[in-house]
């Protein structure tokens, strides 16, 4: 199937090319969510590949793999280093704010990535910080050359309303094969890639190839996480479009956990005490029904959460968010009502809507209520963590060495932990 797709400019054939390249190997990424975790799976792609890499995220310059001190001198060294062929590729994650304050040159990146703007949700849509993101994506479009690739999920109609303006090739993403932006590229001749019979495929309207098994990939917590479904779809599109070998991005994502230390609170998944704990920090309500309704898919024995004042969240969300967490049912044990009465008696409002409200315990803050929850889960119970501070909860979720939190709770232990991966 990869025969078919013509390489992006920039992207050299050998790993050694030591000639000057008018075009950079650069990989732009933009969204609301998703950035972060699609480039560590590429990052892992790109190690598989055996293809040096670099990359400037949200939390620093990375060169393949290890961080650099500084952002703007060490990422001045990575572009210079990718003309010159030592750097493979090059990962750019896209701050809206960063983006829309200082711009971007025009026809400079072969591929770019757009994840979702506020996943189809009218009221996010309405947002001064969604307004912000739409105004980068159209500066992100302008920056693609005419000869690159854009991959876009199409399961976002906003994000396609503004890739219609691209004038590069659209590689479009999608969870169905049946979502009418992918049949339509598909029927112009196009190429895609989609969920069919719980494989990923890439394809187009004559012949698809199955790259692998969504529920094999821990990021997706056996395919019921339809966010890191569609970021494990943005990851493969990309790495299919620079022509990687699907063999080589199998293997990687197979093999692939994210780290609590470099994507902190972001669906980070713990086995402890024989039950699973899923640490996240939704910054859309969109993400935390996803969250919701991937846990009702999950096999277990009784479900608690641990919620605080969901600092992400905008005003006009969190009654909602507290009704999707009510949802969820079981035990939630909720902090920070004197920290913020207003947002804590919103997402009580909220809870109280679902026909079985759960059981409510309020605790004096986000450290005791992780306490609690770990003195309280047992064999095959599935909690989740709304985390507030990432420092506070994960030092006492992971109290692994190689994270660098608070050393407070290190050394100690609630039970038996039995790991930590990231999805």
């Amino acid at each position: 199937m990869t025969d078919t797709i013509t390489r992006p400019p920039g992207f050299r054939s050998r790993v050694v090319d030591r000639g000057q390249s008018e075009t950079l190997p650069l990989i732009s990424i933009a969204g609301t969510s998703g950035k972060t975790t699609i480039a560590w799976m590429l990052n892992s792609i790109f190690n598989k590949a055996g293809w040096p890499d670099a990359a400037w995220l949200s939390s620093g310059v990375y060169v393949e793999g290890e961080q650099q001190d500084g952002e703007l001198g060490p990422w001045a060294r990575v572009l210079l280093a990718a003309r010159y062929g030592e750097l493979r590729v090059v990962v750019q994650e896209m701050a809206a704010a960063t983006v829309v304050a200082a711009g971007l040159p025009k026809d400079t990146y072969p591929v770019g990535i757009m994840t979702t703007l506020c996943g189809n949700n009218e009221a996010c849509l309405l947002s001064e910080d969604a307004s912000r993101e739409r105004q980068a994506m159209h500066i992100v479009v302008e920056s693609m050359r005419p000869d690159g690739m854009l991959v876009v999920n199409a399961d976002d109609y906003d994000v396609n309303e503004v890739a219609s303006k691209a004038h590069c090739l659209v590689f479009p993403y999608a969870l169905h094969n049946d979502n009418p932006v992918l049949q339509a590229r598909l029927n112009a001749g196009g190429i895609g890639c989609w969920i069919q019979d719980g494989q990923v495929v890439v394809g187009d309207r004559h012949e698809s190839s199955h790259v692998i098994d969504v529920a094999s990939v821990p990021a997706t917590l056996g395919g019921t996480m339809l966010f890191q479904v569609q970021n494990l779809l943005a990851a493969t599109a990309a790495a299919v479009a620079i022509r990687i070998d699907p063999f080589i991005i199998e293997a990687a994502l197979l093999s692939f956990t994210t780290e609590p230390d470099l994507q902190p609170a972001a669906a980070n998944v713990f086995a402890y005490n024989e039950a699973t704990v899923i640490a996240d920090a939704p910054e859309l309500v969109a993400t935390l029904k996803q969250l919701a309704r991937g846990i009702r898919h999950i096999p277990h024995r009784r479900s608690l959460v641990v919620c605080g004042r969901l600092p992400r969240l905008s005003d006009t969300e969190i009654h909602e968010a507290g009704r999707v967490i009510g949802g969820i049912g079981g035990i939630i044990l909720l902090h920070g009502e004197t920290d913020d009465e207003a947002r804590i008696a919103a997402i009580k409002a909220g809870i109280a809507t679902v026909a079985v409200p759960p059981i409510v315990i309020n605790v004096a803050n986000e450290e005791m209520a992780v306490d609690q929850l770990l003195n309280t889960i047992g064999t095959d119970d599935l909690a989740l963590v709304l985390v507030d501070d990432a420092e506070v909860a994960l030092s006492h979720l992971w109290p692994a060495p190689a994270i660098n939190l608070s050393s407070r709770r290190r050394g100690s232990s609630h039970g038996n932990p039995e790991g930590a991966h990231n999805s």
